[in-house]
């Protein structure tokens, strides 16, 4: 990248460029708001010295003593018709053009503000102010042109800000859905033509959003082609086995077979949930098989076949079945998937004679089916961590109570293709899982 097409060189030279055109239209809209300027004096102005002369008092012209005598706001100075020479020169000036105008004026002069001249009684009166900065609104459309400039540099400091924070937010966006594991950075593409240092951050996130694309569609080939791998040989133990049970009439290997089993039977699940969370992660919305159903029912039918289960826990089940009348439009093979994943793993944390509670509460537009445990809860840290696949908060407790880390990761993807949300918190004992999911249409 060339200096001059850096970010830096561009912030600096416009930066430098603003300042220079303010200062330098500072100087030049000071030198002409402060030239002198006469102009014919409206009614309103001439109304206000005829005032004046009829209720103040004036101040006799004595050459440049005049100033000194003079008070803030507008001040009456007479002088004789024949000894215009007494007024300051700067007085003296502005009588002559108005003389030679033949009417009367409103001017400004050398930082003085005047009004006149009137005559009567051989006398010649001009009204006189200081110039404050709100006279400079009487300056006719003067005032317009500092107006202006701040508009100008307010214009182009809008510029240079929104052409930097445009392309940063949406590095933002796009960073953000990569976290999501959306990989589209189409927004992105009008940002990968500069060639400054926003550009060139846009090319690296482009080039990071490909190279996680690759590493995550390699490491799920992975995982499918290992747990396709792994089908057939757990066949064949499982085979094995039936023969090797018909050959022990005497039951005298029945004890080992049946750990053998029970292995077999955990390593055959564990590759089935991996296969249907790599499916489920290369499943978007349209591969849903939505129906509308009513919720209360299926919930009923999902706690009846959880019965034998909770009983051999010696679990109390307590149910909030939402109303009968309440209809869901869900792909309820994946939702009872994900129910069912929900409920198993509170009764397996749960503890002997403990109570579960289940149950299902309506809010807006959108339906939380919520499970509750007694068990140890989880680290206030982990409560999000433990969506993540073949994360366990206690890998020794998990295998032994048949856990991997995958379960909960079906869950929170199947949510995700419902459009809904997943969250678990901890109780004063136990821990809650709930689901948000859309009614649907």
């Amino acid at each position: 990248m060339r200096w001059y097409r850096s970010l830096f060189f561009k912030i600096f030279l416009w930066f430098w460029g603003v300042i220079f055109l303010a200062m330098w239209a500072a100087v030049l809209t000071n030198e002409w708001i402060e030239d002198d300027y006469f102009r014919k004096a409206s009614e309103a102005e001439t109304l206000h010295l005829i005032r004046m002369m009829d209720s103040q008092r004036p101040i006799i012209a004595e050459g440049r003593k005049l100033w000194r005598r003079i008070r803030p706001g507008w001040n009456l100075v007479a002088v004789p018709v024949d000894m215009l020479s007494q007024l300051p020169h700067d007085l003296e000036e502005f009588v002559d053009q108005a003389e030679d105008s033949d009417s009367v004026l409103w001017g400004q002069n050398d930082g003085w503000l005047m009004i006149g001249p009137l005559q009567t009684q051989g006398y010649l009166y001009v009204a006189v102010a200081r110039k404050e900065w709100q006279s400079m609104l009487d300056n006719e459309d003067r005032w317009m042109v500092p107006v202006a400039m701040v508009l100008v540099v307010t214009l182009l400091c809008f510029t240079l800000v929104w052409s930097l924070t445009r392309p940063i937010r949406r590095l933002q966006t796009t960073v953000r859905k990569l976290g999501e594991g959306n990989f589209d950075v189409s927004d992105l593409k009008g940002d990968l033509h500069r060639h400054d240092e926003i550009g060139m951050l846009a090319s690296e996130v482009v080039d990071m959003s490909d190279s996680l694309q690759r590493l995550l569609h390699s490491h799920q080939q992975l995982l499918r082609d290992v747990s396709h791998e792994l089908r057939s040989p757990l066949t064949r133990l499982q085979i094995a086995l039936g023969i090797a049970r018909k050959k022990d009439q005497q039951q005298i290997l029945a004890a080992e077979h049946d750990r053998i089993e029970r292995a077999v039977g955990q390593v055959d699940g564990l590759v089935a949930q991996i296969l249907d969370l790599a499916r489920l992660q290369q499943t978007d919305t349209r591969g849903l098989q939505s129906e509308r159903r009513h919720l209360h029912g299926q919930m009923t039918q999902w706690l009846q076949d959880a019965e034998l289960e909770v009983e051999a826990h010696g679990l109390t089940l307590e149910s909030a079945l939402p109303p009968e009348t309440l209809v869901c439009q869900w792909d309820w093979i994946l939702v009872e998937r994900a129910f069912d994943n929900l409920l198993r793993n509170a009764i397996r944390f749960s503890p002997q004679n403990g109570v579960l509670r289940v149950g299902a509460t309506v809010r807006d537009r959108a339906v939380e089916l919520w499970v509750e445990d007694q068990g140890p809860g989880v680290p206030e840290d982990e409560l999000e961590r433990i969506f993540a696949p073949f994360t366990q908060v206690d890998p020794a407790r998990d295998h032994a109570s048949g856990g991997y880390g995958i379960g909960l990761a079906l869950v929170k993807r199947i949510v995700e293709l419902h459009d809904g949300i997943v969250v678990a918190t901890n109780q004063s004992q136990g821990l809650r899982v709930a689901m948000t999911l859309p009614i649907g249409k």
